[in-house]
């Protein structure tokens, strides 16, 4: 086979125990395109937010652009994915805008518990409180992740004033409340990429177990945006994997519990691919993740545009939906086109991340973002 000649996805004869494992990976991934298997479930409770981050992705605002699901709504529809599929083998992502705005929040929760279904939110952490970790403790939560985009001036200047120490306060109050998991996540940037190594020392202080770095999309308010302020250049992108590489090293070596690992959908390359994160990366929208959105929408992820909904829980059953379309995430041959066309690694990556190959065409391939 020949590899392409790029030095993000250059192979090397010792890096061939790396190639078969991201093939083992890979393997698996390319069974679920002919036999989905819903296992992660996103559910967008909200697009309206208490914030007005610079970045965000879905260009939340005080008012929804769409009129949301009443709570009865989501129960029945959550009441029948449990009917339909093992409830038990089902995590749920609970996302926005902010969750927290809604007050049905923890009957909801509860309502998953108590189907079996694991679930986590996905918060701006400033609506965070002792009473509502509490809550959603109660409700049988387990997992939780804040948003800490650097330390104060940096977090700040995309999030606002007075949201950094009422957001590590939100990691402070899950902490406390029992959660298991508490998660940071650091949407890295070229004002904050510096500060790493000082973010993670205070969300771990303020009770993360687990730090996750991000990138930044030209999506939501930054869509057809330059952001070169928000988007990492290809040597920024080789000091941020640099880094999470040499923090997983140390951390295993220390016996360290606390985790550090990067996480944004496609392929790094044999050599990146399983050292800054547990398993693969590779997008797996409309084979095991599904989403449910604000207004009841069904697709895959709620990264992707609208668009590309498949049709809607109010009308016909999830489960329907789930098995009788998705042709086109289901589907490669589309994919296969530009950059990918003559790729000696497209049996591995198969196109790359979804969202970021719809929200940037140009730029959604992360072997080219680390050259240069």
């Amino acid at each position: 086979m020949r590899f392409i000649k790029r030095s993000a996805g250059a192979v090397g004869l010792l890096d061939f125990p790396k190639l078969v494992a991201v093939r083992r990976d890979a393997a698996r991934r390319a069974r679920l395109f002919t036999k989905p298997d819903l296992t992660y479930l996103f559910w967008e409770a909200t697009l309206r937010c208490n914030l007005r981050c610079l970045h965000c992705g879905s260009s939340c605002e005080a008012r929804s652009p769409v009129k949301e699901l009443e709570t009865a709504q989501v129960l029945a529809i959550v009441d029948s994915i449990a009917e339909d599929f093992d409830a038990r083998r089902i995590f749920v992502s609970i996302t926005g805008g902010e969750p927290l705005l809604r007050p049905d929040l923890y009957e909801v929760v509860a309502r998953m518990t108590h189907h079996g279904m694991r679930s986590c939110i996905v918060t701006n952490g400033t609506l965070l409180g002792p009473e509502q970790a509490a809550k959603l403790f109660d409700a049988g939560m387990r997992t939780v992740s804040v948003s800490i985009d650097g330390m104060e001036h940096e977090h700040e200047a995309v999030r606002g004033r007075g949201t950094w120490k009422r957001s590590l306060a939100g990691l402070t109050n899950a902490r406390r409340a029992g959660f298991r998991t508490v998660e940071a996540i650091t949407c890295v940037r070229p004002a904050n990429l510096h500060q790493l190594e000082e973010i993670e020392r205070t969300v771990r202080g303020s009770g993360a177990g687990l730090y996750r770095l991000i990138t930044i999309d030209r999506m939501g308010r930054l869509a057809n945006q330059d952001g070169a302020d928000m988007w990492l250049t290809p040597p920024q992108v080789r000091v941020l994997l640099d880094h999470v590489e040499r923090r997983r090293r140390e951390l295993a070596k220390a016996k360290d519990r606390f985790d550090v690992r990067f996480s944004c959908g496609g392929f790094l390359g044999v050599e990146r691919e399983l050292t800054v994160r547990p398993g693969d990366g590779q997008c797996f929208a409309g084979l095991c993740v599904g989403s449910i959105l604000a207004d009841g929408q069904v697709s895959a992820c709620p990264s992707l545009p609208r668009s590309w909904a498949q049709g809607s829980a109010l009308d016909e059953r999830f489960s329907k939906i789930w098995y009788g379309k998705f042709k086109d995430y289901r589907e490669t041959a589309w994919r296969k086109t530009g950059a990918c066309s003559d790729c000696s690694f497209w049996e591995i990556c198969q196109g790359g991340g979804l969202h970021e190959r719809l929200a940037q065409p140009e730029e959604f391939c992360w072997l080219d973002r680390q050259d240069g």
